[in-house]
């Protein structure tokens, strides 16, 4: 009908647009998605801070990031004293650069929902690989969030960018229907269709995919 809204923005799409050319001139692009599975993930079943390792030299790896990065558990509340203490909002993860060491923090918690601590590990290593060159991404220092955010997802990782928010109840710094399209950029880009990240996708995260597949 006529008065049907956009998909995204012109100027959403013309920035992610910019980005996603910013980003595969400067980055070694990847050929297809990360997806959950043990041909992209070694770590062993865990919740301690060795398995947190794991899963983040597994994410290294795919994002071609070999600078050392050191990795600490939060020091917070377990999870069943929060409620009470109204500690529900407490921070997810931390990146911060100390000397020339890059530091990240997380919440263990995290770890009981591998999607989304995943998601938590290559956000936080994306600001750790664009640390240098924050003001030479397409918008700037303002838009730094956003693009850490859509960083991810031109390295592969927007399954998890998508569905880890479809899963938490909330979007973060980008929209889900900014998401999908950049995730529909990137497999139009890489000759892929919906199928090859259909599978690891809720229903409502694969009919946003499939309508932004429509808006390119």
């Amino acid at each position: 009908m006529f008065w049907s809204r956009q998909f995204v923005s012109d100027d959403m799409r013309q920035w992610i647009l910019e980005c996603f050319d910013w980003f595969d001139e400067k980055f070694e692009p990847p050929s297809g998605p990360i997806v959950p599975t043990k041909a992209y993930f070694t770590a062993s079943a865990g919740t301690d801070n060795d398995t947190a390792r794991q899963v983040l030299a597994d994410i290294k790896r795919h994002m071609n990031f070999d600078h050392p990065v050191e990795l600490e558990p939060l020091d917070v509340l377990p999870a069943e004293y929060r409620h009470e203490y109204q500690s529900l909002t407490s921070v997810a993860g931390t990146y911060e650069k100390i000397g020339n060491s890059s530091v990240i923090r997380y919440d263990p918690e995290q770890m009981n929902k591998p999607i989304q601590f995943i998601n938590l590990m290559a956000h936080e290593l994306m600001h750790a690989r664009l640390d240098d060159v924050v003001a030479e991404v397409p918008g700037g220092e303002e838009a730094h969030e956003l693009a850490t955010d859509l960083g991810c997802i031109i390295a592969g990782f927007g399954v998890f960018q998508l569905q880890a928010a479809d899963d938490a109840g909330w979007f973060g710094y980008m929209t889900q229907q900014s998401r999908a399209f950049a995730l529909a950029v990137f497999l139009h880009r890489r000759g892929l269709e919906l199928d090859t990240v259909s599978p690891f996708l809720s229903p409502r995260c694969k009919r946003l995919v499939s309508k932004a597949m429509k808006a390119l």
